[in-house]
């Protein structure tokens, strides 16, 4: 990085051997990102500083090479007529859309995707590659990756920006970047459109690839035909779903779910003809402040001592004030709302979000569409964990984020998947053997003597009326389908094992409740 910055500084002497070496040093450090990116994949997810910091490394790196590349971008212009500055122009635009290729990459990491600005640069980087006519000229930017040409480093990028809705996560955003490079070989820009259904992307513009319209097309505008690649995904779903179907109880059924996902969402982003894929509600548009919690430790925290809260400080019934109230008045003054709410704000603020209160734009049966500050916006991550709280409601909704989108340096825009609309906490006591136990009382042992610790007790229901679905959010080192436990909520007190996994992360596990019958026998889910 010193070295990069060094030969970029106004004063420093620049020559073809120079420029030379840099690419030499760009070659060299390949596998060094991507020791970088297969960490970020792996581990960044452990804690919000490691991911910060290999994020920054990446970042860094990508942003030294792109303001090297383009103060000798600037050195050749100025020597238009020095043929062996002439020959490295070509390697150069190269190397600069790859790195631009590579910034996209990892803002896409965080959900954010690229601002006008960064946009206009790649198109009037790529269309002086065209002005010279070798876009298609093969060039080797490393060894171990083969030859390649500027138009296929520039359709990838357009590609990838394409293909990633908000949804997807580092490690399928870098499985697909690493398979666009063999997606992308058949595929050429032309001045005319191939078919009706075609995607084009406008030089003059500041935006990346759209789908063409029934009107004309105006500007600078190149076609892609992505039919052939579309039929490759499509080829490929459909094996993946034939694969699902004769082995559905396989030891890769998981993996195979997952990636079939994956590419039912590239067949819908890549597909040349608009087919958005149906929905499970219809929105409607909605309004108004949403207190949120963010994580598992932030939202079991919060509901506990709002429980204690409600037991102790707003219950009118004994303390020593509404003693001497009784004493003095002959009666009991109530709780006054302003000292409640200005309580519950306070608690709510040790709690909740930094940034204030989120947005809300519009809600279905299945969830929300939220505008959350960018302060927390990089602190949230997919498959999240989140709780709100609609200003104005007396209950806690429980979903997980599905999407993201960074709009602008102010907010950024999130899915969450709704997946409870009834929250509580819940105490979860392990139930030891009777020669575990600390004591007896005439033979009796304690079943709430045993090792204890919080949950999230879950009750949705899509429609009023309909029976609620219980479930848990426990913490991944207390899943142990085989051991029993005592699920003590507010209002009542049973014995349970955890069911079937619906979903798992690095900080929660969600899981069905199997009820244990008085004699020992578990009753099945569908009991």
């Amino acid at each position: 990085m010193q070295a990069l910055a060094t030969a970029s500084e106004r004063t420093a002497r620049r020559t073809p051997s120079v420029l030379a070496a840099v690419f030499r040093v760009d070659a060299q450090t390949t596998g060094l990102v991507r020791t970088l990116m297969t960490q970020y994949t792996e581990i960044a997810n452990r804690s919000p500083k490691l991911e910060g910091q290999l994020w920054r490394a990446l970042f860094d790196l990508t942003q030294g090479f792109l303001a090297c590349y383009a103060v000798f971008a600037r050195e050749i212009i100025d020597r238009v007529h020095h043929n062996r500055w002439q020959t490295l122009l070509a390697e150069l635009i190269a190397r600069e859309i790859s790195h631009l290729g590579r910034d996209a990459k990892i803002r896409l990491y965080r959900c954010e995707p690229w601002i006008p600005a960064k946009w206009a640069e790649l198109h009037a980087v790529f269309t002086r590659a065209c002005s010279q006519q070798f876009e298609r000229q093969p060039l080797l930017l490393a060894a171990s990756a083969g030859p390649t040409t500027i138009e296929r480093e520039y359709l990838q990028l357009l590609l990838l920006e394409q293909a990633d809705p908000g949804n997807m996560t580092p490690r399928q955003i870098e499985w697909v970047s690493s398979r666009l490079e063999e997606w992308c070989r058949p595929l050429h820009f032309t001045l005319e459109p191939q078919a009706a259904a075609t995607f084009y992307v406008d030089l003059a513009s500041s935006a990346g690839l759209k789908r063409r319209s029934v009107g004309p097309l105006e500007g600078r505008v190149l076609f892609v035909d992505a039919r052939p690649l579309h039929a490759l995904l499509l080829q490929n779903r459909t094996e993946l779903e034939q694969a699902l179907k004769s082995e559905p109880r396989s030891e890769k059924t998981a993996s195979q779910r997952e990636q079939l996902d994956l590419f039912v969402t590239l067949c819908s982003r890549l597909d040349p003809e608009f087919k958005p894929l149906a929905r499970r509600g219809e929105r409607i548009p909605a309004s108004g402040a949403v207190d949120s919690l963010v994580g598992f430790n932030n939202i079991a925290g919060f509901l506990a001592e709002e429980k204690t809260l409600r037991a102790t400080e707003f219950d009118g019934s004994r303390s020593f004030a509404n003693a001497m109230d009784l004493a003095t008045f002959g009666r009991v003054r109530a709780a006054q709302p302003d000292t409640r709410d200005e309580t519950v704000r306070r608690r709510l603020a040790a709690f909740a979000a930094p940034g204030g209160p989120w947005e809300m734009k519009d809600m279905s049966v299945s969830g929300f569409k939220l505008l959350a500050p960018t302060s927390i916006a990089t602190e949230v991550t997919l498959s999240m964990i989140v709780a709100v709280h609609r200003r104005g409601e007396n209950s806690w909704a429980l979903g997980i984020v599905r999407r993201m989108r960074r709009l602008s340096a102010d907010n950024a825009e999130i899915g969450l998947q709704l997946i409870a609309n009834t929250l509580m906490t819940a105490n979860l006591i392990e139930q030891r053997k009777a020669r575990d136990a600390d004591y007896s009382v005439d033979g009796d042992y304690d079943p709430m003597a045993g090792r204890r610790f919080g949950a999230l007790f879950l009750s949705y229901s899509r429609r009023a009326g309909e029976p609620a679905v219980q479930s848990l959010i426990i913490p991944p080192v207390e899943y142990q389908p085989s051991r029993r436990h005592t699920l003590q909520t507010p209002g009542s007190q049973r014995t349970i094992r955890y069911g079937r996994v619906l979903e798992q992360h690095h900080d929660w596990v969600w899981t069905v409740i199997e009820p244990v019958e008085p004699d020992g026998a578990a009753r099945g889910p569908g009991a």
